[in-house]
């Protein structure tokens, strides 16, 4: 473990963690990543480490940080380049010894007790249970109060552990068998997931931008949990559908496979630059009736022609992110509290807006990658109760899911699926 691959490590930390304080604002990791080895020629096996340096940290953050308290001066929290060091010698298994070493500090006790196993000299750190699983205090009690605590540490374990790679066919270009071929004939072992019907798990990450079946729009990158939304619209072919939280459009190419590339969508967004991106993931997955429409805020005027008219609305709001944490483990330093209430009312204006593009008799599906109720249960509670002609409607029935009343509920400890919430609305007139 060379101190060079630490120092890059810590420097990378810095800009996705600044100051290496909760609730600051930094960039998303896999992008600081990318830039990173785009910029710099290092091998495989070192963007490798370097990779799983920096995410160990990002997941085990806290119980690293309470780690290095047993050295560090009353009251001083590690910076990113400590917590690098942390990670780097627990990573290799190193001692305590190596630790201190690294850390340009003293040892202190000497012989066998100076050389013990970091691994099991940190089991021993007392920690409370937020601690030991690197999360928020406030995020914690929510999730124990949300769904018991045995319940919350079986899913925060869930979290700390990196994400698999799935992959959606695109029925309008291929099939999962053909698709499971060509990843043969690239030496990229894949299997069918276990819920949805178009999805592909890969064994190991593998780069898949240079695959003539990815650049022939045969399949996109899509976690199977994202995969089980799009079908809870029942959409069919000839329906006008709205996606009016669309981001770069990859539940809209779902929608548009389901429907045979028959009817319209109109895909909406306030980020023009990231919803500028699915014209050309259209035109790669041969996709040729979504529309998109940049907005400035959900009251735009833009929407005004789509008013009553839309056969089903597809409301994937802006959330926490909760139960994308397994891909994106930095969401959870920069989360407070506050922030949650503060997408709650953003969310209710979001479904008010869904609400006012359905047409009698259309369906309204609300979703989120959150895990909290205030996002998710409280917020079409909240919708009902001044939408009288709305009403829950029953979800599809998906194989071998397990069932969560009257809402789409998946959890990753129970499904190896990012975390998502979903509730389907019917206006009645």
């Amino acid at each position: 473990m060379g101190e060079s691959i630490l120092q890059e490590a810590g420097l990378l930390l810095q800009r996705i963690l600044p100051d290496g304080q909760p609730g600051q604002p930094g960039a998303a990791a896999d992008q600081v990543l990318e830039q990173f080895f785009r910029a710099h020629h290092t091998g495989s096996r070192e963007r490798a480490y370097l990779a799983e340096l920096v995410y160990h940290v990002l997941r085990h953050r806290r119980s690293l940080a309470a780690m290095l308290r047993e050295w560090l001066p009353a009251a001083a929290e590690p910076d990113a380049m400590q917590l690098a060091v942390a990670a780097g010698v627990v990573l290799q298994a190193g001692s305590t010894a190596q630790l201190q070493t690294l850390l340009g500090l003293e040892q202190e006790g000497g012989g066998a007790a100076g050389s013990e196993p970091v691994r099991a000299w940190a089991a021993r750190c007392p920690q409370t249970v937020a601690e030991r699983l690197s999360l928020p205090d406030w995020l914690w009690y929510q999730l124990v109060e949300q769904w018991g605590e045995a319940e919350a540490e079986s899913l925060g374990l869930c979290l700390n552990q990196a994400a698999q790679v799935d992959l959606r066919v695109n029925t309008l270009r291929a099939t999962r068998e053909g698709v499971m071929q060509a990843l043969v004939a690239a030496q990229i072992v894949a299997t069918p997931t276990p819920y949805a019907p178009t999805g592909l798990r890969l064994a190991e990450r593998r780069p898949l931008g240079g695959l003539d079946s990815f650049k022939q729009g045969w399949f996109e990158l899509q976690d199977e949990g994202s995969q089980l939304i799009a079908p809870l619209l029942a959409v069919r072919p000839g329906e006008t559908v709205v996606d009016l939280c669309a981001g770069g459009g990859g539940k809209s190419l779902h929608l548009a496979a389901l429907m045979g590339n028959r009817g319209r969508i109109v895909a909406t967004d306030t980020d023009e630059q990231r919803l500028a991106r699915l014209g050309g993931r259209s035109k790669r997955a041969g996709v040729r009736i979504v529309r998109t429409i940049p907005l400035r805020h959900e009251r735009d005027p833009k929407l005004k022609p789509l008013e009553g008219r839309a056969d089903a609305v597809l409301v994937d709001a802006p959330c926490s992110g909760i139960g994308t944490l397994r891909r994106h483990p930095e969401l959870k330093w920069r989360l407070q509290a506050s922030q949650v209430e503060a997408y709650h009312y953003r969310q209710c204006a979001l479904l008010e807006a869904g609400a006012r593009l359905t047409r009698p008799g259309g369906r309204l599906l609300y979703v989120t990658c959150s895990l909290l109720q205030r996002e998710n249960q409280a917020v079409v509670a909240a919708f009902l109760a001044d939408n009288k002609n709305f009403a829950l409607r029953p979800l599809p029935m998906v194989a071998l899911l397990p069932q969560s009343g009257p809402y789409f509920v998946l959890l990753p400890h129970q499904t190896a699926t990012d975390g998502f919430f979903g509730a389907l609305l019917q206006r009645r007139s």
